[in-house]
């Protein structure tokens, strides 16, 4: 990383805030510390504390300089409609990841029947943030019945919180109790928090009643090569390593992929099992060479090429306007395209035909 030239940091002083200055340190130029130190500030001008404004606002910088993530210090982090909070020792949402999830409700809201109840399992959930939108983006269109998962007890609660904090403000509409954990066609919509674990026995017999029709997941995916050497500092020192880095290696060996792969693999094994009702599975993925692990994970079994007769891998922005170019599977001849700009962030999966296919081509 290439050294802060001095004048920049006298520019800093001067034009804007010893405050800034300090910034500059993570911000990298002048633009994005002003624009930090302008969101700080309006965080401890509207946010009521016992400590002096001036001696906050030095505090909150101070630990933004040492690396801490800003959504940490303000709490909050905007995702679609909504604003999530955010808390230490769970994962901070994306902008690539609400890019996609905004994509994805799209392509629902475009393909799948209106008159049907839809029903959406979201795998390592974290702050709730991709299950809220979804939700938001869903049930003015669809019966939407969410159910969430995640095996930290810190990022359910955090979800929790999320839900009621955007009902407050007004971005959700309050779903109705739910007496049970089985979701049924006659319910009003729903969304609900759930302390489960994705290798868990008691998942698909959560499941297998009401399967789901989509099922998307922002799981664990950095390897511990990638997390030791390539994975930024603050995230390293500030965010959870069990939301980052899977820690599955005997299941990954059983599941016959890369232990950073485990999640999808597992992912993959319980549609298998669900039988295909599942229309549509969504992945997040590190990258391109990732991403392309993943469908061969899903060329190499019959039944789920089969299934799957659409495979897309999007870049971080696949909305934006760019030529798809068309790869073809490494161990079969499936066509996957590739849209959008950016990183490769997502592996794509549609069973266009729906219902039950297996042993079909």
């Amino acid at each position: 990383m290439p050294r802060i030239r001095p004048f920049t940091f006298w520019l800093a002083r001067k034009k804007i805030s010893p405050q800034a200055a300090r910034l500059l340190f993570v911000c990298r130029d002048l633009l994005s510390a002003a624009n930090e130190l302008r969101w700080i500030r309006e965080h401890v001008n509207t946010t009521p504390s016992k400590i002096p404004p001036n001696l906050r606002l030095h505090q909150l910088c101070s630990k933004r300089a040492r690396g801490t993530p800003l959504q940490y210090l303000l709490g909050t982090q905007p995702f679609g409609d909504l604003e999530i909070l955010c808390r230490p020792g769970v994962l901070i949402p994306r902008p690539e990841t609400e890019c996609y999830t905004i994509e994805l409700a799209a392509l629902i809201k475009r393909n799948l029947p209106k008159h049907k109840p839809l029903n959406v399992l979201d795998i390592c959930t974290g702050t709730g943030c991709i299950a809220l939108q979804l939700y938001a983006s869903l049930t003015p269109h669809f019966p939407t019945h969410i159910q969430a998962i995640d095996i930290s007890p810190v990022a359910i609660s955090l979800a929790q919180r999320n839900l009621s904090h955007n009902i407050q403000l007004g971005n959700l509409i309050s779903p109705p109790p739910q007496l049970t954990p089985i979701l049924t066609p006659n319910t009003k919509s729903t969304v609900s928090f759930t302390l489960l674990s994705l290798f868990s026995p008691a998942l698909l017999t959560t499941l297998s009643s009401h399967p789901p029709d989509v099922i998307v997941s922002n799981p664990p995916y950095i390897s511990n090569k990638a997390f030791s050497t390539t994975t930024s500092r603050s995230v390293r020192n500030h965010e959870p390593r069990l939301a980052l880095v899977p820690e599955h290696d005997d299941i990954s060996l059983e599941l016959n992929c890369q232990p950073e792969d485990v999640f999808y693999a597992r992912i993959l094994h319980l549609a298998k099992e669900l039988k295909g009702c599942t229309r549509v599975i969504l992945f997040e993925v590190a990258d391109m060479e990732q991403a392309g692990r993943v469908v061969r994970l899903v060329e190499r079994d019959e039944v789920l090429r089969g299934w799957y007769d659409v495979v897309e891998i999007w870049r971080d922005w696949p909305d934006e306007e760019h030529e798809d170019h068309i790869v073809k599977g490494e161990e079969s001849n499936v066509a996957v395209a590739v849209k959008g700009i950016g990183e490769g962030r997502v592996v794509y999966l549609w069973n266009s035909r729906g219902g039950e296919m297996e042993g079909k081509r």
